[in-house]
């Protein structure tokens, strides 16, 4: 017998957040008066992307999931040379995504951004019936995906599955991090997504 134990190296992550009830019904007023096309902006292969006006409430909001993020992985990025700059929303949009759309692997601009999920159509676990899914090695239809290497520089990847469960989670993360969107099948509805970006400012 021999003695071992693991060494995981300290690495930076992403935080999850159940985003609370009165932020997301101040959410879905800013969706709802979304109006600037952004489309050409963005990397999404998807049918409708609006830029939002952030309200007082969830930048109050925003600016604390940013601090929970520094505090839970000590996490100190680099200042810009702008004097007094603070991390702030930058940008906020929303997005409209229908099915056989998608989202290619894509970093976001700034220091931190985040998505929400605010309503799914569909559920991963059904998708995987569909034919062409059902004996894949890599389930991963309809699916968020982000993508890191390890190490030893290999790529790996983690799946948020889709499902109504889905709708008021955020995911948090920093900017460069590598993500993509699966396409989904069997639906007319929209899957509805915020996203934004967070930078010195």
């Amino acid at each position: 017998m021999f003695q071992s134990r693991p060494i995981t190296p300290k690495n930076d992550g992403w935080l999850e957040v159940r985003v609370p009830s009165d932020i997301i019904q101040d959410v879905w007023g800013m969706v709802d008066d979304a109006k600037k096309d952004v489309k050409g902006k963005l990397a999404g292969n998807i049918s409708t992307s609006k830029e939002m006006v952030p309200t007082d409430i969830f930048n109050g909001f925003i600016d604390k999931v940013c601090r929970e993020y520094q505090r839970k992985f000590d996490y100190k990025p680099r200042q810009t040379s702008v004097n007094n700059a603070s991390i702030r929303l930058h940008d906020l949009w929303a997005n409209w995504q229908y099915q056989t759309e998608f989202n290619p692997s894509h970093i976001h601009f700034g220091v931190f951004s985040f998505v929400i999920w605010m309503k799914i159509p569909i559920d991963t676990r059904e998708q995987m019936q569909l034919p062409f899914a059902s004996k894949t090695s890599s389930p991963c239809v309809s699916c968020f995906q982000f993508e890191y290497q390890t190490i030893l520089g290999n790529r790996k990847t983690f799946n948020y599955p889709m499902s109504p469960e889905m709708e008021g989670l955020m995911v948090f993360f920093p900017a460069e991090l590598n993500h993509l969107v699966y396409p989904f099948y069997g639906t007319d509805e929209p899957r509805i997504s915020v996203a934004g970006n967070m930078a010195w400012v």
